[in-house]
């Protein structure tokens, strides 16, 4: 279980980089983020997995597809597209 926690976590590092590099978030902000998804992937891949735990994922995972729609966007634009994604559209 841990192995494979450990293999998801490692495929995000490069797009928290590169937000951290943008300017999106601070090195603080993306430590926090990647305890954050360490934690839900842990809980997603224990014996009993709750109704909660999915919806904390989704909601993660919503904000993090969110982040990369913003990266180099105005923020009407990014408000668009979000918008859409929110609305399935894309």
């Amino acid at each position: 279980m841990a192995e494979i926690v450990q293999q998801r976590i490692e495929n995000r590092i490069p797009e928290l980089e590169q937000l951290e590099r943008v300017g999106l978030f601070s090195k603080k902000e993306v430590k926090s983020m990647l305890k954050r998804v360490t934690a839900l992937e842990y809980k997603l891949h224990r014996l009993i997995i709750t109704k909660v735990d999915f919806i904390a994922y989704i909601q993660v995972s919503i904000h993090w597809r969110a982040m990369k729609l913003l990266e180099g966007e105005s923020v009407e634009r990014f408000t668009a597209q979000y918008t859409l994604l929110q609305t399935g559209h894309i």
